[in-house]
């Protein structure tokens, strides 16, 4: 007990959350800071990765060194509400243009009341010469009367804005945008936000005499193709940064240094040392959770732990809970099927799969057609379980999932067995692997 008030558990699993110590990552930063620094803006970012691969941490470094290098940083989190229609799309960046101006003048100026008249005044004479200020009010009836379409008159305020920061001495304007997957077209609707948001931008960036602006999008992979698909120009018009997991010695950095300073408090032995490494997979979300884990039992047995004791049985349920749980309550009982003849393909499968390979793996199943297979993948994709590699093919969007899906239909299967009168039972369309194709998973990691 003594112990747990001593020692404040220094990982931090959770979604977004910036690690005690960040590795890996630092080619990223320096490409980032080489764009702050093009002389033309001619090249956006484009951060993408799967869920759990630190892209939200990343985008707020990326932040932090936009500030400190004195751009002015617009974001937010997109959502299907916010991204679902250009005018929603437009009123998010007012909304975040105006919460931007107003933190960065409050940074400059102070809160106080006096330092809110000097903000006053100060705004005042900045745009003494169009009359106007830059709360979200003034954003907005701007918006609505400039003319055109929506991307037009997003254009005239943006432009409106890069003056203010041209006479503030303001380096540049980014948009930052967080969960970009949720940004798309939608031709059926005659709705096209994203197009709306790439038009507005690559207009901005060809007009002589603004203040730069720069485009940082983060997404899972899908939101690539949702680009391309915008317009033929935006492939060169974004540079791509793909997040992969850590290498073996990033990991092995990223668990170590927090604890370094409760050496003389918590024994880690190199045996488990390399066994919580082997268990994360260079995946920076698991790089957190089993550290986590790894000290709360740590503390529970007094500093000491053998490596044949971790992870504790709790330790895992607490990780399929919370990485795969949400999304497994929403498939139906085919949709786990499938998942599970997707969890089971042979180990020498690639990390993408196409319905056709599924059909092969079913075998003479009358139901189990191409068509079938690639209509419920699709669903899945909408249930957040998978994406799409590329045409026709599909991988996981959650590290892992293989190794989550197969214990969840083994549990699923021993609690059934349990109430069960002894009668027989009809054949399971998913296969559960053998202990000896189990234990040549976790040779692998648990991971592909």
């Amino acid at each position: 007990m003594q112990k747990h008030s001593l020692i404040e558990n220094p990982y931090r699993p959770g979604a977004g959350h910036a690690p005690p110590y960040l590795a890996g990552r630092r080619s990223e930063q320096d490409q980032f800071l080489r764009l702050l620094h093009q002389p033309i803006i001619t090249q956006n970012i484009l951060l993408t990765g799967l869920r759990g691969f630190g892209k939200t941490v990343l985008l707020d470094q990326m932040k932090a060194t936009a500030e400190a290098n004195n751009w002015l940083w617009v974001g937010n989190d997109l959502s299907e509400s916010s991204a679902l229609t250009e005018e929603r799309l437009a009123l998010r960046i007012l909304t975040d243009l105006a919460q931007a101006i107003a933190t960065r003048m409050e940074a400059n100026w102070g809160p106080t009341q006096v330092a809110h008249d000097r903000l006053q005044q100060r705004i005042e004479q900045i745009t003494r010469d169009d009359g106007s200020a830059f709360t979200f009010d003034a954003l907005k009836a701007h918006y609505e009367q400039a003319a055109g379409l929506p991307s037009d008159r997003l254009r005239s305020v943006l432009m409106h804005v890069t003056r203010l920061a041209h006479k503030v001495r303001i380096s540049g304007l980014i948009l930052g945008y967080d969960e970009a997957q949720c940004l798309c077209d939608h031709a059926e609707r005659n709705e096209y936000p994203m197009s709306m948001l790439i038009e507005t931008v690559s207009a901005l960036q060809k007009k002589d005499g603004l203040t730069p602006c720069l485009l940082v999008l983060c997404g899972l992979p899908q939101v690539f193709d949702a680009l391309i698909e915008t317009r033929t120009y935006t492939e060169r018009m974004f540079q791509v940064m793909t997040l992969d997991r850590l290498s073996k010695d990033e990991t092995r950095a990223a668990l170590t240094t927090p604890i370094q300073k409760f050496s003389a408090r918590l024994h880690t032995p190199p045996e488990l040392i390399e066994k919580v490494v082997n268990l994360s997979g260079g995946y920076p979300y698991l790089i957190q959770f089993f550290g986590r884990e790894l000290v709360e039992q740590l503390l529970e047995s007094g500093g000491t732990l053998s490596a044949d004791k971790f992870p504790s049985a709790g330790a895992v349920e607490r990780l399929d809970a919370g990485l795969f749980s949400a999304r497994w309550n929403r498939t139906t009982d085919k949709q786990r099927e499938l998942l599970g003849l997707i969890a089971s393909r042979p180990l020498q499968s690639s990390n993408d799969f196409s319905a056709r390979e599924l059909e092969q793996l079913r075998g003479n199943d009358a139901d189990a057609t191409a068509l079938n297979f690639n209509q419920m993948l699709l669903g899945l994709c909408e249930r957040g379980l998978l994406y799409r590699t590329r045409h026709g093919r599909y991988a996981f969007t959650v590290p892992m999932s293989e190794a989550m899906i197969l214990r969840r239909l083994r549990r699923e299967e021993d609690i059934s067995a349990s109430w069960e009168v002894r009668a027989p039972s009809p054949p399971q369309h998913h296969h559960v692997p053998t202990n000896k194709t189990s234990t040549a998973r976790q040779k692998r990691g648990w991971f592909r």
